[in-house]
């Protein structure tokens, strides 16, 4: 029998060890190159991989007529490579200055251990120039997007605007973000060891979806001045005009003061940045006996003719309400000179349940629908929450919070024979090819019969002519339209003001064949707060601008004391070049929209040496073009009358100075054209 000897039982020991150290390691590479092998080539590419991702490229939004109104453009973002920085110290104190941005912050960044870090992104032309000029080393510029709004403030609440990281945060931008938005494009740095660049790869930005909006620019923006003026004017604190055409629900312009330049949106508040035409409710008076007489019609409680006896005041359990008509009225003179006895009477013949009816038949109390963000759908109480007082209240516009835009729909429906449609601001979405990808389709329902809103028009145009409204006659066409003043509510007592009020006017023209229906609305005007004195001219100027720029031959008024054409001075916002979008938009701060150049091309064309122009032709082409012409030559236009135009001064071809005012008059018709229209009448000159 043999023993094992001690040495060859540690000879075993060793090769067992050996044998499973061994194995342990061919367990560990299999591992590592099998089941970890995706997490450990991800996380080398990160060590060995910077990547910056860059604004997305957003779809253009235009007009109506393909006009830009916002649009994305390149601009430089400035980046660093901390490791190539010398003297980190000196360059942030460099920096902070130049970009007006924090000192401390950026110095802890450029002291980081990252590959590259943001310096800061979207700069204008001016710190592009100045950092450049600087000589400070690594540094980096790249290309990104960056939102621009071709009109500045033209229209900013209607299309919103856009945060830094070119996500949607207001009005269209927001409510189309998922299709406007597009794929953001992405920069990959390959580093070495030291964490030093020395390639790079770049995967462009795919553009969003395009939006073509009902917005037609021009009278958007003549809107907003006339709202404007009449805000300054009467020291309110706001207002709002909606302009719809009837036959389609499409909103011409949507105007909201205050107001703010979307491209400069960290001047703006909060206050500023709210569109009040459908956000913000106010009592709507006597405008909201459209639908107290449109029941009355339509149930054949009363007729035109009806005989009410209007005494001043009346009297609902506690509640006495009083207006300055007095004595026996047809409900067509009672309506005229806006007389709130009438309208509860009536209402109490109607009876609660058939006025909640046509409340809610009207649109009251939801949502229109309309392609905006936070749409408010108004307040009207359920009919079972009335009081007994209610009668006295929600006939005259009490007691009931409307929109602009609710209002709007609601004297479209009627201008339109009774058919209320759903106002709408989108007209279709494509691609950046031109596939359509959306064309909403507006809701349509039948509100009162026609000969219901054929008797309504009559009415409401002896509003305008007889009664409250005369303010809003247009030179040119007939008007229609209601007068509403309401007390606001004091927060702090819960009651009607006596000093405080929203003055309105609602309307549409022409009115045997409307074309525009708008409502104004002036936010607590200080002096003069009637409608008919504060609202009413304003929707006189803007239906009056907008019809001419629609190319809408005037009625025939030969009885009208009417002054056809009161002249006034039309200029155009500027077009901008397509080529100079980029450096446009980086002087944004620089400079307002309406100093840049406009249709840089033609005007050179139409110039001479010595910076003059030529007048242009303009005998028989209507207002929007005129203008469009005028404003490519550096001209403004000044028009009386209405139509297309008949005469001008100066003559075609004589050379002007620019900004000189092409005065035209206009009228129904002006001859044929020379071209392939056929021989043109001659020109007609001062």
């Amino acid at each position: 029998m043999t023993t094992r000897k001690p040495r060859d039982w540690r000879i075993w020991v060793i090769q067992v060890l050996l044998v499973l150290w061994v194995g342990a390691i061919g367990w560990k590479l299999v591992r590592l190159q099998v089941r970890d092998h995706d997490w450990l080539l991800a996380k080398a590419e990160r060590q060995q991989q910077a990547t910056i991702d860059l604004s997305p490229m957003r779809g253009v939004i235009f007009d109506r007529n393909g006009s830009e109104l916002a649009r994305s453009v390149e601009v430089k973002s400035l980046y660093a490579s901390p490791s190539d920085i010398g003297d980190p110290e000196v360059v942030a104190d460099k920096l902070s200055a130049i970009l007006d941005i924090d000192r401390d912050a950026l110095f802890d960044r450029l002291t980081s251990q990252r590959v590259l870090v943001a310096v800061k992104r979207k700069l204008t032309d001016r710190e592009y120039r100045l950092i450049e000029q600087s000589g400070i080393q690594g540094l980096r510029f790249f290309d990104e997007m960056k939102r621009y709004y071709v009109a500045g403030s033209t229209a900013a609440h209607v299309l919103g605007f856009v945060d830094i990281d070119e996500k949607g945060s207001g009005g269209i931008e927001l409510a189309y973000d998922r299709l406007i938005r597009g794929r953001g494009g992405r920069l990959q740095l390959d580093v070495d060891a030291l964490k030093k660049s020395y390639d790079h790869s770049f995967e462009q930005a795919q553009p969003g979806a395009n939006v073509t909006l009902t917005i037609d620019t021009l009278i958007q923006h003549y809107a907003e001045l006339a709202l404007a003026t009449a805000v300054h004017s009467s020291h309110a604190r706001g207002g709002t005009i909606v302009m719809i055409r009837p036959q389609t629900g499409e909103i011409l312009a949507l105007a909201s003061y205050p107001t703010f330049n979307p491209n400069q949106i960290s001047e703006s508040s909060e206050e500023t940045r709210s569109n009040r035409a459908v956000e913000n409710l106010f009592e709507p008076g006597s405008i909201f006996k459209l639908v107290t007489y449109s029941a009355a019609l339509e149930e054949q409680v009363v007729r035109p003719d009806s005989r009410i006896e209007c005494d001043g005041q009346i009297k609902v359990f506690n509640q006495v309400v009083h207006d300055g008509v007095r004595g026996v009225l047809t409900a067509s003179q009672a309506l005229a000179k806006s007389s709130n006895v009438a309208a509860i009477k009536i209402a109490m013949q109607l009876g609660n349940d058939r006025l909640s009816n046509y409340i809610e038949r009207f649109g009251f109390g939801r949502k229109t629908g309309l392609e905006l963000p936070a749409e408010s759908r108004g307040l009207v109480r359920p009919l079972g929450e009335w009081t007994p007082t209610s009668v006295a209240a929600v006939p005259i516009g009490h007691e009931v919070g409307v929109t602009a835009v609710q209002a709007a729909a609601a004297f479209a429906c009627i201008a339109n024979g009774g058919e209320w449609i759903q106002p709408h601001i989108v007209s279709r979405v494509t691609t950046a090819s031109g596939e359509v990808l959306d064309e909403p389709m507006a809701e349509r329902r039948r509100v009162v019969s026609e000969k219901t809103a054929s008797t309504l028009k009559s009415m409401l145009e002896g509003v305008v002519l007889r009664g409250t409204g005369k303010a809003a006659q247009l030179s040119g066409y007939r008007a229609a339209g209601k007068t509403g003043t309401a007390q606001k509510i004091n927060e702090n007592t819960g009651r009607y003001s006596q000093t405080h009020y929203f003055a309105s006017f609602a309307g549409f023209a022409p009115v045997a064949s409307p074309e525009i229906a708008c409502v104004v609305s002036i936010d607590d005007p200080v002096g003069a707060h009637h409608g008919g004195d504060v609202a009413a001219p304003v929707f006189a100027r803007v239906v009056s601008d907008a019809l001419r720029l629609m190319g809408v031959p005037p009625d025939d008024q030969p009885e009208s004391t009417l002054v056809a054409g009161d002249l006034k001075v039309y200029e155009m916002r500027s077009l901008i070049k397509e080529n100079d979008f980029a450096r446009a938009a980086r002087e944004i701060d620089a400079r307002p929209v309406l100093e840049v150049a406009s249709v840089v091309g033609e005007r050179n064309a139409a110039s001479n040496d010595r910076g003059e122009v030529m007048v242009p032709d303009l005998v028989g082409r209507g207002m929007r073009e005129a203008i469009a012409i005028c404003a490519a030559r550096g001209l403004r236009l000044e028009a009386s009358g209405d139509g297309v135009v008949a005469e001008q001064s100066p003559r075609p071809g004589v050379s002007v100075s620019r900004d000189a005012i092409c005065t035209v008059r206009l009228a129904k018709s002006a001859g044929k054209r020379d071209g392939p229209e056929g021989p043109r009448a001659a020109a007609k000159t001062f």
